[in-house]
């Protein structure tokens, strides 16, 4: 007969709380050291815990990171519900805020961003991610093919990226504030852009240059 199992309020969330304890405590090993710190039994000497107690949570190292970088995302304003379900002329604010809490976060983010858990995350959260991105922009660009416009919801939503922060920061010596303001006219441009043409292809609608009224010369 296999062995029943029964929930327990009080065991789950001392499970939860232990959890949190691990995650928290991986945040501020990152921060000191990177990734060459954390190892998990630094992480069970740290948040002081039992070597098995952290293996019974996250197997692996890469457990570890997978469930940081999921646990982090909210904190940095990256969950699919709070990109995705936001209106196209909100978009251009998405840097302003995001930047900021980048920069809160700047240690943790850099030793991620090129660690294969950071990948892993970004590539699985992928399956209806761009479909989802055009539906944003497709109140403003209602004839546009859905592929374009997936293309052009990926140009937007990189320039919201930790890796555009990141870019903007190190490689074209920008403060984050400056970076933000940059990447949201961009946002913003180009959503203004979306109306004056149905796709990549075509060509923006030809602007005609109105004609200042002559003015009225009064007689002699």
């Amino acid at each position: 007969m296999a062995p029943r199992h029964y929930a327990s309020p009080i065991r789950d969330a001392q499970l939860g709380r232990t959890r949190d304890r691990l995650l928290a405590t991986t945040y501020e090993l990152l921060a000191a050291g990177g990734l060459d710190a954390l190892t998990l039994p630094k992480v069970a000497q740290a948040a002081g815990f039992s070597v098995p107690t952290v293996y019974r949570h996250f197997p692996t190292l890469d457990d570890l990171l997978r469930g940081f970088l999921l646990w982090i995302r909210p904190q940095l304003g990256q969950t699919a519900d709070r990109l995705l379900g936001i209106r196209a002329a909100d978009l251009p604010r998405l840097p302003i805020e995001n930047f900021a809490r980048y920069e809160q976060h700047a240690a943790v983010l850099q030793a991620l961003i090129e660690s294969r858990a950071w990948n892993q995350i970004r590539v699985a959260s992928m399956s209806d991610r761009a479909a989802r991105g055009a539906e944003v922009l497709r109140e403003v660009a209602p004839k546009w093919p859905a592929g374009d416009l997936e293309a052009v919801a990926g140009a937007i939503y990189v320039l919201n990226s930790p890796q555009a922060w990141r870019w903007m920061r190190e490689t074209w010596g920008l403060d984050s504030p400056r970076a933000a303001r940059a990447a949201s006219w961009a946002i913003k441009a180009l959503i203004a852009a979306l109306p004056e043409s149905r796709g990549l292809g075509s060509a923006p609608k030809p602007r005609v240059a109105r004609r200042r009224p002559r003015s009225k010369r009064s007689p002699q």
